[in-house]
């Protein structure tokens, strides 16, 4: 879990470095660069929120075993008590959409390949996003009610 941060800012940062430094890489080649950016960026969000959700179990599990002696992470005088036990995980996963966001936008903005308008290839995106969204959606809502017998 402490090394996804770590593979995100370098990965992140690896790439927007080639896409907006190299000065020898075509127009297609950094616009690619950018998305593969954004697109891993996303990924390693839900990667992280799935790694989050298999430590919760572990630690169910734990707190079952020995309940007085879990230390389940809440202080008795919170210094910041709106922040949940999943609090960490939004605050990365959304940084790391933001990140997402900036590489998307850089990548129709400044190197859009195509001679067709960059807002087709917007728009385009953005039902494919849609469309991922969709079925990973339906997909989670058919599987809600657990496994099948």
């Amino acid at each position: 879990m402490n090394q996804i941060p770590a593979l995100a800012m370098t990965l992140t940062g690896g790439l927007w470095f080639g896409a907006g430094i190299s000065e020898n890489l075509d127009t297609e080649i950094r616009f690619a660069l950018l998305m593969l950016a954004g697109l891993s960026n996303m990924a390693l969000t839900l990667v992280v929120v799935r790694i989050r959700d298999v430590l919760q179990s572990y630690l169910d599990q734990i707190e079952a075993f020995h309940p007085p002696s879990f230390a389940g992470g809440t202080p008795k005088t919170p210094r910041a008590p709106w922040l949940g036990s999943y609090s960490m995980i939004t605050i990365f996963c959304a940084l790391m959409l933001l990140a997402a966001g900036f590489s998307f936008f850089g990548a129709f903005w400044k190197y859009w390949p195509l001679a067709l308008s960059r807002w087709w290839g917007v728009a385009g995106f953005a039902a494919l996003l849609l469309g991922l969204y969709l079925i990973i959606f339906s997909r989670v809502r058919r599987n809600a009610g657990g496994p099948s017998a």
